[in-house]
């Protein structure tokens, strides 16, 4: 398995281990009527459920185990072009660590710059995912001979 996609999978498994731990204390916490979890938290514990766990893993994946394209990428085997995927990986993950703080502290004192951070989030959430399709788009698409 090449490197980048082992990022992707083990940031996979510890957003996987963050998703299940989190969701335990905030069942925990409920059943001993310590306290009700607020709404930020649980939209954080989705979104690292989500976005983390689910989104990084069937990225991974499918960057690894769909079709090659023979002849294209020689440093990866015909698997993606390298510099984009770690685009994929990176703003994926900055977009979640983003909104890890930013939400939290949008909720909790609403200004600019915190506002600013999930809007950056967001962006780079859309934009990895973007670069993602188009990756993946040309390993899947059906070729029809002498059409691009």
């Amino acid at each position: 398995m090449p490197p980048v996609i082992r990022l992707f999978i083990k940031t996979s498994l510890l957003c996987f281990i963050l998703t299940f731990a989190s969701g335990s204390l905030f069942m925990l916490f409920n059943a001993l009527q310590l306290m009700r979890m607020p709404r930020d938290l649980i939209l954080l514990h989705a979104h690292l459920g989500f976005v983390g766990w689910l989104g990084l893993m069937v990225m991974g994946v499918a960057l690894w185990m769909f079709p090659l394209m023979k002849g294209e990428h020689p440093e990866t085997k015909g698997r993606y072009p390298l510099s984009a995927v770690y685009a994929v990986y990176y703003m994926t993950v900055g977009g979640l660590a983003l909104r890890m703080i930013g939400e939290p502290w949008s909720w909790r004192s609403p200004n600019a710059l915190a506002q600013s951070l999930l809007v950056v989030s967001a962006l780079a959430q859309l934009a990895g995912v973007i670069i993602f399709v188009f990756v993946i788009w040309r390993r899947v698409r059906e070729v029809t001979p002498g059409i691009k």
